[in-house]
């Protein structure tokens, strides 16, 4: 079963109110930072290095928290921290007695919508842990193990915090196409409202560091996990404002613009007051803007943060247009890769979308051509191959041409060897695609299977041993 990565973070959403006191002065309505009436302006002047102070210890790093923040920039202290959890009612599956209440109330609120609820993962020890770490690591290499499984103390698993929820029918269990499924939808819809957020999203890989996870849910607290809704941010580490050089925020540094601030100018994690101050940027100073701009906020860049901040309070705001020109050259650039096509160097997964975390469409056996249908993009390839069109990892093709792919009477007659994979466990072959139909064998930890082509939720057809079966794709290579 792929194990819930996941380093997760929590952060105390309320500095006391004797710290900002000492440093800002409060509005006694909105405890404010705060010039006579505006409330998006500090009344004083705070140096930079005294608003980065506030704004970092408000990451709340004590594991008995509930809204601790962990990932694997912010492992737990201690890092084999052990807490108290108790059973899900009806499960096996262990958590935090708040947790676990709150899962309760949500799986009986989901019921009445016609929705069912599987628990399948919850409080995972640092031990534990370590072997689910060791094992991926052994069977994939460090580097793709440290996307899919976190490294021992830096889980939000070991919190008790986090639960990996599922379809009652095991449907899509711990797929990426859990996210379509009855479960997936409801959860990731209503989940805040009993305290949990999906945890890690789709796009933002490079921020969590962990592959796309729909079935990953995080337990913060009802009032922090509406605050963290209601914010807009995608991930938990944008809500705190340490998501790092992510890809997505990378494309807000390049500047679409510049403004300068009129007053000591908080800049928080959305637009509107009701969100965290990330700092203060003192009056005077110049801002870069994104070119984003939301009900009279603009999102900016300074000090390295990327934030919003009140129109109100800038001057000199130069947002200058993108020209289309560029866009309709961009466009045009894939026609030149429309005739280009590569070999595949193994047995190589198409998929819906740029990433393992996306649906495997089919196998295209080793040493066969593919057609590339466009441009590169994080080292993935767009390419069409028997009628069907996705998306490959370039790390497995090679001898890149010009020339178009053999016709399909062509690659008809040269597809005389069938596609295989290699077992990395004892697998069971079972008579249809789940756990629920019968055992026809074991298929032992190692051994070829060959593919018949046909795939169905994450299962695979495959002949072993003269019979024929299904088994488990998770447990393919």
């Amino acid at each position: 079963m792929k194990q819930s990565h996941a380093s997760k973070i929590t952060l105390s959403a309320i500095l006391p109110a004797a710290l900002m006191a000492a440093v800002l002065p409060l509005s006694p309505a909105t405890a404010d930072p705060v010039v006579p009436a505006p409330a998006e302006v500090a009344a004083q002047s705070v140096t930079m290095d005294s608003a980065v102070q506030i704004a970092s210890k408000k990451i709340q790093r004590d594991p008995g928290k509930t809204d601790v923040f962990v990932n694997r920039n912010y492992p737990l202290s201690p890092k084999k921290y052990a807490p108290k959890t108790v059973a899900v009612k009806g499960t096996n599956v262990r958590l935090k007695s708040s947790a676990a209440s709150a899962y309760s109330k949500m799986v009986k609120a989901a019921a009445k919508d016609g929705v069912r609820i599987r628990a399948v993962s919850g409080y995972r020890s640092y031990a534990r842990q370590a072997e689910l770490y060791n094992y991926y690591t052994r069977i994939y290499g460090q580097s793709y193990a440290s996307k899919i499984s976190a490294i021992p103390g830096t889980s939000e698993h070991q919190t008790g915090l986090a639960i990996d929820v599922g379809n009652h029918n095991r449907a899509c269990g711990l797929q990426a196409c859990f996210a379509n499924t009855p479960v997936g939808k409801w959860v990731a819809k209503n989940g805040h409202k009993y305290g949990f957020i999906l945890r890690y999203p789709k796009g933002q890989e490079s921020v969590t560091g962990y592959s796309y996870e729909p079935w990953h849910f995080r337990y913060l607290g009802t009032t922090l996990a509406k605050s963290y809704k209601n914010s807009g941010a995608k991930t938990l580490e944008a809500y705190y404002g340490v998501a790092g050089n992510g890809s997505k925020n990378n494309s807000d540094k390049k500047s679409k613009g510049t403004a300068k601030t009129t007053a000591n100018l908080n800049m928080r994690s959305g637009a509107g007051t009701n969100n965290r101050i990330l700092l203060t940027i003192p009056r005077g100073k110049s801002v870069q803007l994104t070119g984003s701009k939301k009900s009279g906020w603009y999102q900016v860049r300074y000090s390295s943060k990327t934030g919003w901040v009140s129109g109100t309070y800038l001057r000199d705001v130069s947002m200058p247009s993108t020209t289309k020109k560029k866009e309709s050259s961009k466009d045009n650039k894939p026609k030149s890769t429309q005739s280009k096509s590569a070999k595949t160097t193994a047995n190589l997964n198409l998929r819906t979308g740029v990433g393992t975390g996306n649906r495997v469409i089919l196998t295209i056996p080793r040493g066969k051509q593919v057609a590339i249908s466009g441009s590169k993009k994080s080292g993935w390839y767009p390419v069409a191959y028997a009628g069907k069109s996705g998306w490959v990892s370039g790390q497995y093709l090679s001898g890149f041409s010009d020339s178009a792919p053999k016709s399909k009477s062509q690659k008809q007659k040269s597809s005389s060897k069938a596609a295989s994979k290699k077992t990395i466990a004892n697998l069971n072959m079972r008579t249809g695609a789940g756990t629920n139909h019968r055992v026809v064998l074991t298929i032992p930890m190692g051994k070829m299977v060959a593919l018949t082509g046909t795939q169905k939720s994450g299962w695979y057809k495959v002949k072993y041993s003269s019979k024929t079966g299904w088994v488990s794709g998770k447990y393919l290579r």
